[in-house]
């Protein structure tokens, strides 16, 4: 595994330039951004990602349905920028607009509200299909919480979250 790297400001203006060419060429006016602090994930990795926030005055044509493009974008942003760099980089996460923030804390508070209603009713709460990211987040965020286990579920577009309560 890879050991904590120190992330130099000129790999920081590549990343950023090779994110405005693509969008560039894409027909879309927009900026990315280094976000040093942001929070996207429960766990912590080494080395930690770069998280680039792209601002741009219509966000949905990035983001998709459920963030579907953004996942396809930031999968072809990162195989792009393994090739064209000849060093080795950290891992990449592209936000648009804060969509993974806004995202990320949606899920945690579900998270908690959901356990709470299972210990609640005694009963397990299936939650909506997920991506394996976002049933990441929902599985880390109840990890700890003892009254309550969570599974995953489904095939593919359909895996879902459920929550049980602990015997």
């Amino acid at each position: 595994m890879i050991e904590e790297m120190k992330v130099n400001e000129q790999l920081i203006i590549d990343i950023q330039g090779i994110i405005e060419e693509l969008l560039d060429k894409m027909g879309i006016v927009a900026a990315a951004e280094y976000k040093e602090d942001a929070i996207v994930q429960e766990v912590e990795r080494i080395p930690r990602p770069l998280l680039f926030d792209i601002d741009c005055a219509n966000p949905g044509i990035l983001i998709g349905r459920a963030g579907q493009t953004l996942d396809s974008l930031q999968y072809l942003l990162r195989t792009m920028i393994s090739h064209m760099l000849d060093e080795e980089i950290p891992p990449i996460v592209v936000d648009v607009s804060g969509y993974k923030q806004r995202r990320y804390k949606y899920l945690k508070d579900l998270a908690v509200r959901a356990a709470s209603q299972v210990v609640e009713s005694g009963e397990p709460l299936t939650l909506e299909p997920m991506s394996a990211y976002e049933r990441r987040i929902i599985h880390t965020a109840l990890n700890d919480d003892e009254r309550v286990i969570t599974e995953s579920t489904g095939f593919e577009d359909s895996r879902k979250v459920v929550i049980k309560p602990a015997k």
